[in-house]
């Protein structure tokens, strides 16, 4: 009974897994409102079953009354226990030491710490994970502690880049703030949840939209010391600029502004984060004549201005530049046959907004694709099916 509840664990697992390429519960639960029901239902069976197998829940519960001792077995063994003293003590002994060893396998080498607060070897390979954001001297105490995870520091600041802004009221009061739609306010919480600071309400009811907010000062210093000599695009860096100048007027602090040129890389989650505020995973199909239908697949990122910075991520994943005068802005594509720097990026650092749903089916329509699959009719309904998909999805992020 109980591999039966552990078959439905894995199968739950992996069909996860499989729909949507990651089992963080926070994606997963952001995303499922937007996934097929009858998978839904699938995963929820299987995760049903496992939990029944545990908790011997009838059907699933065989087992338990055969685990039972009974009367008979328990009065048996303590009448044994009674005529033999040493297994008394045995048994005690054991049982306490297995508590003991319990406890410290729990802990694994984390139960001896040196003074310094520095753990074990294993203790240092998580700590690699994360990275330490020194305070300066203008910093304090406040500074001096504040730890964030690489990736998403690097995701949170491309994003930051395409939907964030540094605000300075007519009142002089100073706040950061990402705004977003309403249906996908889940990646705001997100956001809070992994800075540990901030808040998340509703902006606006009627267009419906939130925002995430800090405002207190030691918030905002620890937004400094992410943003600091860490941003990309010029008009990103120069508002910071003029809004950490405001900042050292209020507060009256000194900080100095790092003047600090980057350049877009596939070596960190930055363009994960600006694809998920400016990107998006396009699939076309164009009748040609009766017989034949061409089918484009693309990845195009936009942006107004910026044209040193695009050029850049063009160069790096083989695009193409184009002016687009009615935006006064710039497009980025990549088409099918250059995509694989592209994906490959982005199976690396994954996408944290619905868009990640756009990208799923993208891919799938990119295999089938590049397998020629869409020359037959049942393939070339399939990308249809796809593509239908993705612009819905699109729709919904809008």
């Amino acid at each position: 009974m109980n591999r039966v509840g552990d078959w439905g664990f894995s199968i739950g697992l992996w069909a996860i897994f499989w729909a949507f390429g990651n089992l963080d519960f926070t994606t997963v639960f952001s995303l499922a409102p937007f996934m097929n029901e009858e998978l839904i239902t699938v995963i929820s069976i299987c995760l049903l079953i496992a939990a029944m197998g545990k908790s011997a829940q009838i059907g699933l519960h065989t087992w338990l009354p055969d685990a039972m001792e009974g009367w008979f077995w328990a009065l048996l063994k303590f009448h044994y226990m009674r005529e033999h003293l040493k297994t008394i003590w045995s048994t005690q002994e054991k049982f306490l030491l297995g508590k003991i060893q319990m406890v410290r396998q729990s802990a694994g080498n984390q139960t001896s710490f040196s003074n310094d607060g520095v753990g074990s070897s294993e203790t240092t390979c998580e700590t690699l994970k994360t990275i330490k954001v020194p305070g300066p001297d203008w910093a304090g105490d406040q500074g001096r502690d504040y730890s964030l995870d690489l990736t998403f520091k690097y995701w949170f600041i491309g994003f930051t880049e395409g939907d964030g802004s540094f605000i300075i009221n007519k009142t002089g009061y100073l706040e950061f703030k990402i705004t977003q739609s309403s249906v996908d306010a889940q990646i705001l919480f997100y956001i809070k949840k992994e800075l540990g600071f901030g808040s998340v309400s509703v902006q606006d009811k009627n267009n419906k939209t939130h925002h995430f907010r800090v405002r207190d000062q030691k918030g905002l210093l620890k937004i400094i010391e992410i943003f600091n000599s860490n941003l990309y695009t010029e008009r990103k860096n120069n508002q910071f600029k003029l809004w950490l100048e405001a900042f050292n007027k209020i507060y009256k602090t000194n900080i100095c502004f790092i003047d600090q040129k980057n350049d877009p890389t596939l070596k960190n989650a930055w363009l994960s984060g600006f694809t998920d505020a400016e990107g998006c995973f396009t699939v076309s199909v164009i009748k040609r004549s009766e017989t034949y239908n061409q089918v484009q697949v693309r990845y195009i990122l936009s942006q107004k201005g910026e044209l040193e910075l695009m050029t850049k991520i063009a160069d790096m994943l083989e695009g193409k530049i184009s002016f687009l005068k009615d935006h006064n802005g710039y497009n980025m594509a990549i088409n099918l046959t250059k995509l694989h720097k592209v994906i490959g990026y982005f199976n690396q650092y994954g996408l944290k907004t619905k868009k990640y749903i756009c990208y799923f089916n993208w891919l799938k329509a990119y295999k089938l694709v590049i397998n020629k699959e869409h020359f037959n009719d049942e393939g070339l309904e399939r990308v249809k099916s796809l593509m239908n998909k993705i612009n819905k999805t699109k729709i919904d992020i809008i």
